[in-house]
């Protein structure tokens, strides 16, 4: 039994390594390779780059996530893919979280921004901002109204 679990976690292993451009996966520092390890396993880091700001990494034909200096990130765009739902459950407020899966919109989210006291979360036709402090929900196309 212990040989199947050694064997099977080796298997497990080979396939991330070579998911990843090792050049590139070899350049990202640790806090932003294990963001991809959890939210987007399996899939190719084909791109890296650095500014003193922060850094972008890009997935082979897949999501770009912008860092900052911290290596926290603070855009998480899905070019086109929606967001996995795990990335969502634990990356945003609960308030938020529970918000979008009330309006039954978890699995239509593209991109998330966060920064100025606020997420910022981009649906398919729309978008939402949340307000850190208060935990208000609005869509500025809306005229700015707050969500009930």
């Amino acid at each position: 039994m212990n040989t199947r679990i050694l064997y099977l976690l080796m298997i497990m292993a080979a396939s991330v390594a070579a998911s990843c451009d090792s050049e590139v996966w070899d350049d990202l520092p640790t806090p932003v390779a294990k963001f991809f390890t959890d939210y987007f396993p399996g899939q190719e880091v084909s791109a890296y780059s650095t500014s003193d700001s922060g850094s972008v990494a890009q997935v082979k034909n897949g999501v770009t996530v912008t860092f900052d200096s911290g290596n926290a990130w603070i855009d998480v765009n899905g070019n086109g893919s929606t967001l996995p739902d795990i990335f969502l459950y634990d990356q945003l407020p609960e308030a938020l979280y529970r918000y979008l899966q009330e309006m039954e919109v978890t699995a239509g989210v593209y991109q998330v921004s966060r920064g100025d006291g606020k997420y910022t979360v981009e649906l398919l036709d729309t978008y939402l901002y949340y307000d850190i402090a208060t935990g208000a929900v609005t869509y500025p196309e809306s005229g700015g109204k707050t969500a009930a």
